[in-house]
């Protein structure tokens, strides 16, 4: 109870956003619309900041950092998202400045930040980067409501419409979408009916969607919020990392494979996030490339664990999360991956070396065998965990039906459920049964049974 109490700690102490934090945020949009009013009229006018300030901190402060306040993965992962969502916004904001004074002001556009924000983080967040980003140069156009709607109304269905981006040339729907909403609200409020400046929209959107796509790889890097397009990147199996499983933990590897089919089919089902869970699914396992002969996947006969202690066996199979932990870090894998690493094992007690334990000594003390946690934060980490222990159990059963899977299904779930193992991934009972019942059906349908062939003399059959 002590250790999973000082684990919940642990987790807590990321999830505040303290005064502090808020401040330095407040503190870099101030800095930024001094850079802005420098970059667009050369001068700094004291009484502009001050209103500018008052309108735009008061926006943050009451809608942004309150609404973020409740987003999960910003509780968990503070930094990396506040970086994932802040640095597409300032740069946009900041490359913006300088197309609204040597171009033209009915050029500017949300498109960068939006699609940017909504494929890395979520649709919500790109909204929201949307209003920010429409509010700071509206109040630059001169407190203009009218003028910040046209830059607002586009980009929400930039945004609406970068939430489903999973291949690069799906990038030109939000671009023109943009451009023709855009040059329609220009003409329909009577800002601008010039064909040059109605054309230069169109290009400058253009570039912009270029310029996206260009630093999208490098705002993932910088922050390890993956969009799918980086998520799919990554699970081409060209990897380093994976490369390594299949020359020193083939077995593992061939693990990791199927559990990403199950995983991905019954996250799909629960319209997670399909590409997450499946590409989770190749990493989550890493750490046992560090003796890999100590995992049973693989083993040729030979079990090391029956030469050494059971807490020293409880050590290696702890370390394999530890070194997989590390290994994310090193290769700067996607924060959430790195997550489902440390995660897909919860603080489930290894209950073979703890009974072999008990046997040896009459010892009763769980503690030791507990994997290090945390237990799952969210959806995908938390069927990956399901789908993990019932691939095991598939694997340790010579034969196997529909019938035969549910009644272990159920006793595996039972059994996390109260270990307090699913307690924090926001996983509902009917979503548990949606899953166990898709798991069946993907295990049933990749381990179908295939009629067995005559066997007929090879004479007969050449011609």
């Amino acid at each position: 109870m002590k250790r999973k109490k000082k684990l919940k700690e642990e987790i807590i102490k990321e999830k505040p956003q303290n005064l502090e934090s808020i401040i330095i945020r407040m503190l870099i949009f101030a800095i930024v619309s001094f850079i802005v009013e420098f970059i667009i009229w050369r001068r700094l006018s004291f009484d502009f900041q001050i209103k500018f300030n008052i309108v735009f901190q008061t926006f943050w402060f009451f809608v942004v950092e309150l609404y973020v306040k409740k987003k999960k993965m910003f509780q968990l992962h503070s930094t990396n998202y506040w970086a994932a969502f802040m640095i597409p916004l300032v740069f946009a904001i900041l490359l913006n400045a300088f197309i609204y004074k040597y171009i033209s002001v009915y050029t500017v556009t949300a498109l960068l930040s939006t699609m940017l924000i909504t494929m890395m983080i979520d649709f919500d967040m790109g909204i929201l980067s949307s209003l920010s980003f429409s509010l700071f140069f509206g109040i630059i156009y001169g407190f203009d409501i009218t003028f910040m709607m046209i830059i607002f109304l586009p980009s929400t269905f930039v945004a609406w419409v970068s939430k489903k981006i999973v291949r690069r040339i799906e990038i030109f729907l939000p671009f023109i979408i943009s451009s023709v909403l855009q040059i329609g609200l220009m003409i329909m409020f009577n800002y601008t009916r010039d064909t040059n400046q109605l054309l230069s929209i169109f290009l400058i959107n253009f570039f912009t969607m270029l310029i996206s796509m260009g630093i999208l790889p490098f705002f993932e890097y910088i922050t390890r919020i993956y969009s799918d397009l980086g998520l799919l990147e990554l699970g081409n199996l060209n990897h380093p990392v994976l490369k390594k499983m299949t020359l020193h933990a083939a077995g593992t590897y061939y693990h990791s494979m199927i559990i990403s089919n199950i995983a991905e089919s019954a996250t799909e089902h629960i319209q997670g996030n399909s590409i997450l869970a499946r590409v989770g699914s190749y990493f989550h396992d890493i750490g046992k490339t560090w003796r890999p002969q100590f995992f049973t996947e693989n083993q040729k006969g030979v079990n090391p664990h029956n030469n050494i202690s059971p807490k020293m066996s409880s050590l290696i199979l702890d370390n394999h999360v530890n070194y997989g932990k590390q290994m994310a870090k090193e290769h700067r894998l996607p924060i959430l991956i790195e997550d489902m690493i440390v995660q897909h094992q919860g603080t489930r007690i290894k209950q073979f070396f703890y009974k072999k334990y008990y046997d040896e000594t009459g010892i009763q003390n769980t503690d030791l065998f507990k994997y290090p946690g945390p237990i799952p934060q969210f959806k995908e980490s938390a069927i990956l965990m399901i789908c993990d222990v019932t691939e095991a159990i598939t694997r340790s059963m010579k034969d196997y039906n529909a019938s035969d899977l549910n009644e272990k299904l159920d006793d595996l779930i039972e059994s996390l459920f109260f270990e307090g193992q699913l307690d924090d991934s926001g996983l509902s009972l009917r979503e548990l049964q949606m899953i166990k019942g898709k798991i069946i059906r993907t295990i049933m349908e990749m381990n179908h049974k295939r009629i067995k062939y005559p066997k007929i003399d090879s004479k007969e059959l050449k011609r």
